[in-house]
């Protein structure tokens, strides 16, 4: 089993939702709503991920027998905090995301600030 330690940090810069499970691609995966804001960046040397913590959204979700509520808008809900990892990047994948817009400092498109310590 990998040995993750702490490299450095992952300064989100905009608030943002992710997946709570990386590996669920599903539309109606469950949510997270994460501030901006720094959060650890760990490697076992050889793949990356970052840990968020955020709030589970509650603009879509499931309530149960069937039900589900949705709504236009991200709502975090306050009691409901959460603590989940990145999607886990190999070297190559890795390079591919230090090089795109999202992380490129004052790009228009950044949203992310990748720091190795």
């Amino acid at each position: 089993m990998p040995d993750f330690k702490h490299v450095g940090s992952v300064e989100i810069l905009r608030m943002r939702t992710y997946n709570i499970d990386p590996q669920n691609k599903d539309m109606l995966a469950t949510e997270a709503v994460v501030k901006p804001g720094p959060y650890p960046l760990m490697s076992d040397g050889y793949s990356y991920l970052w840990l968020m913590t955020g709030n589970l959204n509650g603009n879509f979700m499931r309530r149960g027998d069937g039900l589900f509520i949705g709504g236009p808008n991200d709502r975090p809900i306050d009691n409901l905090v959460v603590t989940f990892p990145s999607p886990v990047f190999g070297p190559d994948e890795w390079e591919d995301l230090l090089s795109h817009p999202v992380c490129i400092e004052g790009h228009d498109e950044q949203r992310l600030r990748i720091t190795i310590a």
